[in-house]
């Protein structure tokens, strides 16, 4: 899964441009699911049809969404210098003086324009080409093209590692890999809807979409949350290393519980680790799933993160194991 995580993440994807990243995933996915599709808005829907009669099989819709926070030109000035402003939630900090990818593959450094005063500002840095004027500039890029901070995916200690743009290429890797895993075993009863979804970082709008077009049972978001065991955090009981966070509220939701209740005790039957997920802030596709027409039960299944929307998205990779495990025994529980 590691080196699925490195594939899909190289591949540029900011909200609102992800047809890169959808026509890779809808790629490496095509074998594992019985149909794939890319949607009107963009998403990638995988099916795998269930064995159960049709009056009594369900449909689990899992969502994990394949955009990533990054920037738009804005304009092209007569030095040949591009500004921007921010797609999501992008850290400035983080993003000054580090390397920045376009979706035509080119590339260019992100730099502030009044030394380090201006880091934490987009509106105070600008992309530099390497361009000696404007028309040499307009060359690589136009505005309203997007750009977005260079992939990396570093080893750390043990099995945990940082990089970007995990948030949520991780919960992409998962669904991805939990799919293989079902195609090489027993068929599930229920069918399952694997969808990689556009835009989350922005408005949500393609896990919404989706669900409407198919109208689950249940809506799983797969994704990632912030932790309480990182400098400065505020106090969370969500850690790396402590398996998979099955969450129960955040800002935006209170998932459905007896989904909760269900995914706690799946992950005591196959002996998988995990947590209790309380987020203080942000939100997942789960909330656009549940306000789908009159309600759909919802939930998410969160990989703890470390310095969200940074390039150093640290991770633990056994808790992505354990997420995998988690999503694979909810799509082969048939009385759920």
């Amino acid at each position: 899964m590691l080196e699925l995580l490195k594939t899909i993440c190289e591949v540029p994807g900011v909200s609102g441009r992800e047809h890169n990243i959808a026509a890779k995933i809808k790629e490496i996915l095509t074998p594992y699911v019985d149909e794939v599709r890319i949607d009107n808005l963009g998403n990638v829907i995988g099916v795998i049809r269930g064995t159960a009669p049709a009056d009594k099989k369900k449909k689990l819709m899992f969502s994990a969404h394949m955009d990533e926070v990054g920037f738009m030109v804005t304009k092209v000035d007569d030095n040949g210098y591009m500004h921007a402003v921010n797609i999501g939630g992008p850290n400035m900090i983080s993003a000054s003086y580090r390397e920045v990818v376009f979706d035509n593959g080119c590339r260019g450094m992100l730099v502030p324009t009044c030394g380090n005063d201006g880091a934490g500002q987009v509106g105070k840095c600008v992309v530099d080409v390497g361009a000696k004027n404007k028309e040499e500039a307009e060359k690589v890029a136009m505005p309203g093209d997007t750009f977005t901070v260079a992939a990396c995916i570093i080893p750390l200690c043990g099995t945990r590692y940082a990089g970007h743009p995990v948030d949520d290429r991780i919960g992409c890797a998962i669904l991805i890999d939990a799919a293989r895993i079902l195609s090489e075993g027993e068929r599930p009863a229920n069918d399952i809807f694997c969808v990689f979804s556009v835009q989350e970082e922005i408005n949500g709008n393609g896990g919404l979409t989706a669900a409407y077009q198919e109208m689950p049972d249940y809506g799983i978001a797969i994704d990632v949350c912030g932790v309480g065991d990182m400098v400065g955090s505020d106090p969370m009981v969500m850690k790396l290393g402590d398996g998979a966070a099955i969450k129960v509220k955040d800002s935006t939701i209170m998932c459905d519980w007896d989904l909760v209740k269900r995914m706690f005790k799946l992950a005591e039957d196959n002996n998988i680790k995990y947590q209790r997920e309380i987020l203080l802030a942000g939100g997942t596709d789960a909330t656009s799933m549940q306000k789908v027409a009159m309600g759909i039960k919802a939930g998410c299944i969160s990989i703890p993160m470390r310095y969200l929307h940074t390039s150093a998205e640290a991770f633990d990779m056994e808790d992505a194991v354990a997420c995998r495990d988690l999503t694979v025994a909810m799509c082969r529980d048939a009385e759920i």
